[in-house]
């Protein structure tokens, strides 16, 4: 398999107030997809054993934070409700898509003395991701 790097990320937000773009700006981007376990251990069992419950997962991206760019920051404020689109390898044809609908958890910002101000900001899957190819 051929190996890609992370700066082919393609990624942006839609919300009511429009579509930003954020892969201009991004630093890391994290995917956790997860899903609740439901324990089914019982009586003389002797090793646990589960059922699988509702699928959730949460996206975390960091940022550079522009001079006087405050279009993503309010775009990502707390509690909005949006759609995320991931194109990790870009965005030509057939390259894998993940859709997931999200609420912006809000920005929070990191001022460094000596250093580029970034600021990070979790999405909490709120629906189905659908997988798929541009």
């Amino acid at each position: 398999m051929t190996a890609y790097s992370g700066s082919a990320l393609v990624m942006s937000w839609i919300h009511a107030g429009g579509t930003v773009a954020i892969e201009g700006d991004f630093r890391s981007a994290t995917y956790e997809p997860s899903i609740d376990l439901y324990d089914a251990t019982a009586g003389a069992d002797a090793n646990k054993s589960y059922v699988a419950g509702v699928k959730d997962g949460r996206v975390s991206i960091s940022c550079v934070m522009q001079s006087k760019g405050t279009a993503l920051t309010n775009a990502l404020k707390e509690g909005t409700p949006g759609t995320l689109i991931i194109g990790p390898e870009g965005t030509a044809a057939t390259n894998p898509k993940y859709t997931i609908p999200g609420i912006a958890m809000g920005a929070r910002f990191n001022f460094p003395y000596n250093d580029v101000v970034e600021f990070t900001c979790d999405i909490q899957q709120n629906g189905v991701r659908t997988d798929g190819v541009y």
